[in-house]
């Protein structure tokens, strides 16, 4: 039997009575340490690249090639991780990982010339980004089998809390440990946390029932059985299209235009950036405690509209800071002291967006096709982010920052307008 916490009285318990499910547990436990390394990882290696280069065009590249490869692997993946054990999934892709990166690590110490260290580089995220997409969903699709349906949407938000905790220790690592320890050791440390996080996960027991030879299908039935799923759910196909465009939108904002302004446009330190990141994780920290305290207090279709509606106007504004920031307009203390306090408020946004999303899908797509729906609802939810960073380094490149984010602004309308006005979305999201 699958251990899942149980409430005995009416009232859903704590996010913290969470933790006493062993299963939970060890799930956070292996998801906690990870994920510090891959944001160390990820912030260090971003800037290395902005800073080896000096072009938005090439870290816009790096991100892409792994947002692309990731999305191409994605419809099969879900496929293996209906078939597969998903426990077993998690712990042979964090393996996997973890020796990549220390493979690499040791390799980045004989690398010289840029080019070679760039081509190690994409190399490493096009192994990282296949194993993604098995990791992600299965990471996923196993919530909902190892906590009660009550609690579903607390589980969500206390995952979405230790992320952004992650997030804070992992950037603040990296933006006081990138310059005194160099690109290397923050490969071996990323390295180091999938491993251990692998071996945490590999103690997770859940039910795993091999489908009979009978029932066995195709690879290309079974991703059909998803496709066609996702197509028949009313509504279903032009929200997760709405959240595309939204993904299309935003994603350039933190992963282009911000590294972008401090790094070229204001020159600042790597800390600096880090400062800015943290405080959008602490935003996220304080988002995901209110998500998760209110619980089934809030609905699916409430949380969304709202959030949306604040995370789109937060967008616009702080587009207009940064634009008068990047120009010297405004001096870099006074930019500061407005730009910070508004990132904050935008991560709280975010999670009444992001939370109710991950917890409405799980309760509308039925067990025995979840792993096929979440990976094909994933890679059509990114199936643009690869483009919009190309294209967004191309603009940084050719252009100038104020182009950029005129277009972020104006493409984010497009999904406040499909969630607010949709008749089909409406009534799939009142359902949830």
């Amino acid at each position: 039997m699958v251990t899942r916490l149980k409430s005995s009285s009416n009232k859903t318990p704590g996010m913290l009575a969470l933790l006493k499910d062993k299963n939970f547990s060890l799930l956070f436990a292996g998801n906690f340490v990870s994920r510090i390394g891959t944001t160390f990882y990820n912030f260090a290696v971003g800037w290395f690249i902005l800073t080896l280069t000096e072009s938005p065009l090439m870290m816009g590249l790096y991100i892409a090639l792994g947002g692309i490869v990731e999305l191409l692997a994605s419809p099969l993946a879900g496929v293996f991780i209906d078939r597969l054990n998903k426990v077993r999934i998690l712990y042979v892709t964090d393996f996997i990982r973890g020796l990549t990166v220390l493979a690499g690590g040791a390799l980045i110490l004989g690398l010289q010339s840029e080019p070679q260290l760039l081509f190690l580089l994409y190399a490493v995220t096009v192994v990282l980004a296949l194993n993604n997409a098995l990791f992600f969903p299965a990471n996923a699709t196993l919530i909902p089998e190892i906590v009660d349906d009550r609690q579903l949407t607390q589980a969500n938000a206390f995952f979405s809390l230790i992320n952004s905790v992650q997030t804070i220790i992992g950037i603040l690592l990296a933006g006081l440990l990138y310059g005194l320890l160099g690109i290397e050791m923050i490969f071996i440390i990323n390295g180091i946390s999938f491993i251990l996080s692998a071996i945490s996960e590999m103690f997770i027991r859940t039910p795993y029932t091999k489908p009979p030879a009978e029932e066995k299908t195709t690879l290309q039935h079974d991703f059909k059985v998803g496709v066609r799923y996702i197509l028949d759910k009313p509504g279903l196909l032009p929200f997760v299209t709405a959240v595309l465009f939204l993904n299309f939108a935003f994603a350039p904002f933190f992963a282009n235009a911000i590294p972008y302004l401090y790094n070229l446009a204001l020159n600042q330190e790597a800390l600096q950036l880090a400062i800015a990141n943290i405080t959008f994780s602490s935003g996220m920290v304080i988002g995901g405690i209110l998500v998760g305290t209110l619980g089934v207090k809030i609905t699916v279709a409430n949380s969304m509209k709202r959030g949306l509606t604040l995370t789109i106007f937060m967008g616009f504004w702080l587009s207009a800071i940064m634009v008068l920031g990047s120009g010297a307009h405004v001096s870099y203390t006074l930019f500061t002291a407005i730009f910070l306090p508004s990132l904050f408020i935008l991560a709280i946004s975010n999670m009444f967006v992001n939370i109710p999303f991950g917890t409405g899908l799980a309760r509308a797509i039925q067990p025995e096709v979840r792993g096929r729906v979440f990976s094909i609802v994933n890679t059509l939810t990114a199936g643009l982010i690869p483009v919009s960073y190309l294209l967004a380094g191309l603009i940084l490149e050719y252009s100038n920052l104020g182009l950029l984010l005129m277009a972020i602004c104006l493409l984010s309308v497009v999904p406040l307008m499909t969630i607010l006005y949709s008749p089909t979305v409406n009534r799939l999201l009142s359902s949830l």
